[in-house]
């Protein structure tokens, strides 16, 4: 339902401020006090707008919630209407919130989408108050069962009868792979209140360790995502009850609620004999099983049946079945006046009065990403990977169950799938689906054309998985690399290339160089948060070297016969592990060896006044006898951790060095910045510039730039070593 003010701008154009515009402007909630009643009541766009100034950011000199009920505040929301670009069937809902301060935000983008004429189809309704009902387990079996189907050609299930595809690993419908241990799920227990215990089984032998009563597993397993929490104290698998939990089961009452809500719900869904659950299956504080089954994780997860994501769930407390309200999940169709901004085709009048009602949906273009994507299980660092490896996954949101397999995302507010889309920075546009990043394939290839071009799309894939990842949090920092490794192993069936610490040995491994932290701007001011892990886990030019909160970004992936540098020796190896080494740990002392020209420079910071303190501006300048005070100063500085870095810059004992290395197609020398320290011959990566052409005002290829500019001349190429 909708509220009678949204009613009102939409039917009746209630509240328009003014005319002459093919946008439409109204006033909507005069209070916030106003629409926080509106949301109560259900109005699902006021609620939609209430949710996101709940989640705006709190600062000393941006909105108070003791004063977010005050009209004398002179708080209120505005709504704005425009024309979709680039879409014919599709208008934007804006709305902004407006204070005395006239500081303006943006709290909340809806679509609103013309509603062609449609024959009656399948609409799920949704009438429970709790996701643990027989209506919420019904649907996730009939969307287990569509993707088994032979519709879903690139899922696992019927579909994995067709012959593979060359260079392509196929996944049978019963996996010829179990884990090590798995949790039993007996068919006659229920798994509630009544039910005391449930049995760890060992399916073989670790390769340490020498195992007795083995048992061949029967059916499917499913596997579980989920938080430990910040004061997690879980009761798991160790050495000392190893026996007993296979002797006499592991008691519930002992589990944290998402573990039991998960056993519970897996034991109900149709040929799931098992479930996978980390600190119950992986022997805890034992070093040498957890590096075996780290190594396994790339089998665990894509040979099990469904991955259930505890994905609303901050720890082991918050379970998996939340009370919801179930008409918040039915769809809103309104009646929308488009007078003054509708569309007329070429070749006709108007249409009369009628034609500009228009029957529209309302749609949430960031519904995928507030449900799921940044969802407390979905910010760390490991599930990335089994959201990626799992042939599906059902994930527990806040209000709802979601559905995301190869072919599908869905939810129970969008059962036949959601589209995709997202809002980014204030734009809307079409959404990369996790699930498309990973060329696992079940049925016909999805890669066409040769192998350096399926080369090239797969390294654009891995690029996306980096900057997606960089995103994530990790416990240990250790496990940056290890965390990714299932995913690693997976890719390199497409890239077809040895990898090391993050990155790829082949053609394109000097365009991997070329990655930046991004820019983080908050709150009025630059923030760098960035930092160096103090324990060695890659060489400070591989990506994995840094954690980055606010995002990594990748370079454009070229040859090296595209770039300005050449790779002339490359030295990084693998920690001795049990197995699948190559993907996982790396020894220190690793280098590469570059030739390259470079320039000397100094990194400079300077403070700044903002609105809400001081934030540091850093900028480079060339320096050096040959070039004086260089009068030009370059911004356009991304460093890597200015926290752990800033200081070694101006040491007496240090210099620092730039070295162009691409030249982009929006006419941008992309250009590696390096700290030399010491008398040492060694260089360390300390960041990324971009700078202009028509500014730096050379390119090595062509000698009269050169000679005109003065930079580079009698500079000769030589080669570098990098740590």
């Amino acid at each position: 339902m909708i509220c009678n003010i949204c009613f009102g701008i939409l039917r009746g154009q209630v509240g328009r401020r003014y005319r002459g515009s093919f946008d439409l402007i109204f006033d909507h909630q005069a209070t916030l006090g106003s629409l926080k009643q509106s949301a109560d009541m259900a109005c699902c766009i006021c609620r939609r707008i209430w949710e996101d100034i709940m989640n705006m950011p709190i600062t000393d000199n941006s909105l108070k919630l003791s004063s977010l009920y005050s009209r004398e505040k002179g708080a209120f929301v505005s709504a704005h209407i425009s024309i979709m670009k680039n879409r014919q069937d599709a208008y934007r809902l804006d709305f902004t919130l407006s204070r005395a301060s006239t500081v303006k935000n943006c709290i909340g983008t809806l679509l609103l989408r013309r509603m062609a004429n449609k024959s009656e189809t399948f609409m799920y309704t949704a009438q429970s108050h709790s996701l643990d009902s027989p209506e919420v387990l019904n649907l996730a079996n009939s969307w287990i069962e569509k993707c088994r189907g032979l519709d879903h050609k690139y899922c696992p299930g019927g579909s994995s009868q067709l012959p593979p595809t060359k260079g392509v690993i196929d996944v049978e419908p019963n996996p010829p792979y179990f884990p090590t241990r798995l949790i039993e799920l007996r068919p006659g227990d229920s798994y509630d209140a009544d039910s005391p215990t449930v049995k760890l089984i060992v399916t073989r032998n670790a390769t340490h360790r020498n195992e007795q009563n083995l048992i061949k597993p029967q059916g499917h397993y499913v596997t579980l995502s989920h938080c430990w929490g910040k004061n997690a104290n879980p009761f798991c698998l160790v050495a000392n009850n190893l026996h007993i939990f296979q002797k006499n089961g592991i008691p519930l009452k002992e589990l944290p609620k998402t573990f039991k809500d998960a056993i519970h719900f897996a034991h109900r869904l149709a040929g799931v004999r098992y479930i996978w659950i980390d600190s119950l299956c992986i022997i805890q504080k034992d070093e040498a099983d957890w590096l075996h089954e780290s190594t396994q994780m790339y089998q665990v997860y894509r040979n099990s049946y469904c991955n259930i994501s505890a994905t609303a769930a901050k720890d082991g407390s918050h379970g998996l079945y939340t009370e919801r309200d179930p008409q918040h999940l039915w769809e809103e169709d309104v009646n929308f006046n488009t007078e003054d901004m509708l569309r007329v085709k070429k070749g006709e009048g108007p249409r009369g009065n009628a034609a500009l009602i228009q029957r529209c949906s309302i749609t949430d273009p960031s519904l995928w990403a507030r449900k799921v994507d940044a969802a407390p299980v979905n910010t760390r660092a490991w599930v990335l990977q089994e959201r990626l490896l799992s042939p599906r996954v059902l994930h527990f949101c806040e209000d709802q169950i979601a559905w995301e397999c190869r072919e599908l995302d869905a939810s129970e507010s969008a059962s036949a799938g959601i589209e995709s889309l997202e809002l980014t920075s204030g734009v809307i546009r079409d959404r990369v689906r996790l699930k498309s990043l990973v060329a696992v394939e079940y049925g016909p290839k999805d890669f066409s054309g040769d192998e350096a071009d399926v080369a090239s799309k797969a390294h654009d894939n891995w690029k996306r998985i980096i900057e997606r990842y960089s995103l994530t949090n990790l416990t240990n920092p250790r496990d940056k690399l290890i965390a990714l490794a299932g995913i690693a192993e997976e890719m390199a069936t497409q890239i077809g290339a040895p990898y090391i610490a993050g990155m790829w040995r082949n053609k394109y491994f000097a365009s991997q160089l070329l990655w930046c932290v991004e820019t983080q701007y908050k709150n009025g001011k630059f923030l760098y948060p960035s930092r160096r892990p103090k324990c060695y886990r890659a060489p400070t030019f591989s990506w994995a070297a840094i954690d980055a909160p606010q995002g990594i970004r990748c370079g454009d992936t070229k040859e090296e016969k595209d770039l300005l540098i050449t790779i002339t020796q490359l030295e990084v190896q693998p920690q001795p592990q049990v197995d699948n080494s190559q993907f996982g740990l790396v020894k220190e002392g690793g280098f590469i060896k570059l030739e390259c020209q470079r320039l000397p420079i100094v990194i400079d910071r300077k403070a700044r006044r903002t609105a809400d303190g001081q934030e540091d501006i850093y900028t480079w300048a060339l320096t050096g006898e040959r070039y004086g005070t260089d009068e030009k100063v370059h911004p356009n500085v991304h460093l890597d951790s200015p926290k752990d870095d800033f200081e070694d810059f101006h040491s007496g004992h240090s210099s620092m060095w730039l070295v162009p290395a691409y030249k982009d197609s929006s006419g941008e020398i992309i250009c590696l910045l390096l700290h030399k320290t010491g008398d040492s011959d060694h260089f360390r990566r300390v960041g990324l510039s971009m700078v202009r052409y028509v500014s730096f005002e050379v390119i090595f290829q062509h000698e009269t730039l050169t000679e005109r500019n003065g930079y580079f001349k009698g500079v000769k190429k030589e080669i570098i070593q990098i740590i």
